[in-house]
């Protein structure tokens, strides 16, 4: 019986590591939070969605929405650079700099007091 206990606690400690190992490399993979355009593209239409939602009830400054508009401007042209590049495949790999500009435009949306 003591054998039976001991070989399913091996058993359940083996499985245990071996989940945690595979669900460390998943994260470790080079997608990271955008692993396509089109993730990437849903990761930044809800946060701006409800940027514009207040700009229209007037809760930003102009300031904000300069420098919202500027950072919009540069994910968008670099996002659309991309998807040219990709042959317009939404399932195509986001490029590191798009993920950048994607990062940095959401740091900004969430820095609103909004």
């Amino acid at each position: 019986m003591k054998n039976t206990g001991s070989s399913l606690a091996v058993l359940i400690i083996a499985l245990t590591v071996a989940l945690l190992a595979s669900s460390c490399s998943s994260t470790q993979s080079s997608h990271g939070a955008y692993p396509t355009l089109k993730q990437t593209q849903m990761n930044v239409d809800w946060p701006m969605t409800r940027y514009r939602n207040a700009v229209a009830a007037g809760a930003v400054t102009t300031g904000e929405q300069e420098q919202i508009n500027t950072a919009y401007a540069q994910y968008h042209s670099a996002f659309e650079t991309a998807l040219q590049a990709a042959g317009h495949n939404y399932e195509a790999a986001t490029p590191e700099s798009v993920k950048r500009l994607a990062n940095e435009l959401i740091s900004d949306l969430g820095a609103l007091p909004i």
